[in-house]
């Protein structure tokens, strides 16, 4: 169900729609995929950025290109700095304000937020939907039919939900409240753009019940470390990635204990019902 695409073009803009430019940061990696989409929208008489990366002078002049010289506001859907760290130079460069879901002033990366933005907000003519999960301040934007949706929802990877900060709960809370919108696709923080929309967020609430059914099914069996799950969930895991596995599986225990559902006992845990 995952979907995957060619190595896109770096340093210029992939027209999306006649309103929306695509310009992907060359950060690729295990986590980024090919890299960071930023999206340069056409809206009114303003021209936006949602995303603008990674620190790379390449890339923000390629965003300031597509807006045709003008980049009259930056969004951020969270503060990862594979999402956020370009901002300051942009900044700098157009005399952009930043908002985001931190309060107005906060000094973050080098750069300092001017409006900070709720669930509901309109701004720029762009709808916020506050999805917490992925991160605590994680948000999607929507403008009409089509949603930013960050890291939330990616067509080429699962979402990584990571002790301490993510929240498989906020999460999949997010995903329902998606699936009540219309959205001719998503179009997110790495990797192509998703056009089934309601097909996929089905298959990723399926996939989350899935993997949460395995770790009850194995602590039920007996008790077991996070460690163990780990062992018996995935195979062939690097360092790195056997880190982003302990801390994903740690999630979703403590969101699983948090429901009552499990418990901690000393360095294992236990079924509870």
């Amino acid at each position: 169900m995952f979907i995957s695409e060619p190595e896109p073009i770096r340093g210029g803009a992939t027209r999306v729609t006649p309103k929306i430019q695509r310009v992907v940061a060359p950060n690729g990696g295990v986590m980024t995929y090919h890299g960071t989409n930023s999206y340069v929208v056409e809206s009114g008489q303003a021209r936006v950025v949602i995303d603008p990366g990674p620190v790379d002078a390449l890339h923000a002049r390629a965003l300031i290109d597509a807006g045709g010289g003008v980049v009259s506001m930056i969004l951020l859907t969270h503060d990862h700095r594979d999402h956020s760290a370009g901002v300051a130079d942009l900044v700098r460069m157009t005399g952009a304000p930043v908002a985001s879901a931190r309060a107005e002033g906060a000094s973050h990366h080098g750069f300092n937020v001017d409006h900070q933005l709720s669930d509901g907000d309109e701004i720029a003519g762009l709808t916020v939907i506050a999805t917490p999960g992925h991160t605590p301040d994680h948000l999607c934007f929507r403008m009409d039919e089509v949603i930013f949706s960050g890291d939330h929802v990616m067509g080429w990877a699962p979402t990584s939900i990571l002790a301490p900060e993510g929240d498989p709960g906020a999460y999949r809370e997010g995903l329902q409240r998606l699936s009540t919108l219309r959205a001719r696709q998503f179009l997110p923080g790495h990797g192509p753009a998703v056009r089934n929309t309601r097909r996929f967020l089905d298959f990723l609430l399926e996939r989350m019940d899935q993997r949460e059914r395995d770790i009850r099914d194995l602590v039920a069996e007996r008790p077991a470390t996070t460690e163990d799950i780990v062992t018996a969930l995935y195979s062939n895991l690097g360092d790195s990635t056997r880190t982003v596995a302990l801390r994903t599986i740690e999630a979703q225990l403590l969101q699983l204990e948090r429901s009552g559902r499990i418990i901690r006992d000393g360095a294992k845990w236990r079924n509870l019902q």
